[in-house]
């Protein structure tokens, strides 16, 4: 852009917090934009992206439209967007007629109370978003959905798997079947299906493996072949021997990755297969932290191998293991082990 020419049409509003926001008018229509300097490539796209936006009519489906297709939508996660399309593509086959600027808290309550109750508050926060969005874009002045209410439910956790479980499992998948070598890494990483379907060797260093959890964007850190308490060794042999020794851990049998939901699915799957009902691929995550905590673990020290950050969760996480075995168990002959992870 040469210098001193200003781009037209741009407003910018700055909150009480000092938060800026960005916009464009186009046709009567204010379209966001990144907060970026004027002159910045991502900028100059998104306000040349604007000449194309097409004014909304006012209702909450083309004001969906307009959020799938806005920077606020773009910027989060890939797996948060994906599920959130979906939830909104049918917010917007049910209520889509209806004026944005009309919609009432009472609305989006009974919109909330029609899904299941667990799903209630990732519903509430979807409807929250749209209307924030609306306000962003003068469509609105408030958000109704802030005070919207959702149904008190008691958190029903993956049910965490007991040695007997795991030994039921592996006696009905041996190693080299694809769902022993799911159950294998999941088991020993304790990562979440969304990481375990992308994790491998490639994040191996020095023995250990580390990578970057897509939900929460901690680091979770795992010994592969470095030093571990000897009670590890009997599950970090089958891990090594489950595991491909392709690029990514878990492979389909025509060597290709496999999808969160697939992967998430065919655990279930085969330890319904295996008798195991009620058992998931999240309570392998739990059960390594239930193992870890046995052994005299630190909240830290298992917040390090599952990732967590904060010690309440993994308070949460650890909350079946066994406390005779935390008070009476091996776990002071081992203690010296133990410290050696993380190093």
């Amino acid at each position: 852009m040469a210098k001193g020419v200003r781009l037209k049409g741009i407003k910018v509003v700055t909150k009480p917090n000092g938060k800026r926001y960005v916009y464009r008018r186009v046709r009567g229509q204010f379209v966001s934009l990144p907060d970026l300097p004027e002159n910045h490539p991502d900028f100059l796209r998104a306000y040349v992206d604007a000449e194309h936006y097409a004014p909304t009519d006012g209702t909450l489906a083309s004001t969906i439209k307009l959020f799938i297709a806005s920077n606020d939508f773009k910027q989060r996660k890939e797996s948060t967007r994906k599920v959130w399309r979906r939830r909104l593509e049918k917010i917007a086959m049910q209520y889509g007629s209806s004026p944005i600027d009309k919609l009432t808290t009472d609305l989006v309550n009974k919109a909330i109370r029609k899904v299941s109750p667990g799903a209630q508050r990732g519903e509430r926060t979807i409807w929250r978003a749209i209307f924030a969005f609306a306000q962003s874009e003068f469509l609105r002045s408030d958000n109704p959905a802030k005070d919207a209410m959702i149904g008190k439910t008691k958190a029903t956790p993956h049910g965490t798997w007991t040695p007997e479980d795991v030994a039921t499992f592996r006696a009905r998948w041996p190693i080299g079947t694809p769902e022993r070598q799911a159950f294998e890494v999941i088991y020993w990483t304790a990562a979440r299906c969304v990481d375990a379907a992308v994790i491998g060797w490639q994040h191996v260093s020095d023995g250990v493996l580390e990578f970057v959890q897509e939900k929460t964007g901690g680091t979770a850190v795992v010994p592969i072949t470095a030093p571990v308490a000897p009670y590890l060794e009997a599950d970090r042999r089958l891990f090594l021997e489950a595991a491909s020794p392709d690029l990514l851990f878990i492979l389909t049998t025509t060597g290709k990755g496999r999808s969160v939901k697939a992967l998430s699915q065919f655990v279930s799957r085969a330890a319904r297969d295996a008798g195991l009902d009620s058992r998931t691929a999240h309570g392998l995550r739990r059960a390594r932290a239930v193992i870890l905590a046995e052994n005299g673990w630190t909240p830290h020290q298992i917040g390090a191998w599952t990732g967590h950050e904060s010690l309440a969760e993994v308070s949460h996480y650890t909350r079946d293991a066994n406390k005779r075995s935390m008070v009476v168990g091996n776990h002071v002959g081992n203690s010296g082990n133990v410290k050696r992870f993380p190093s």
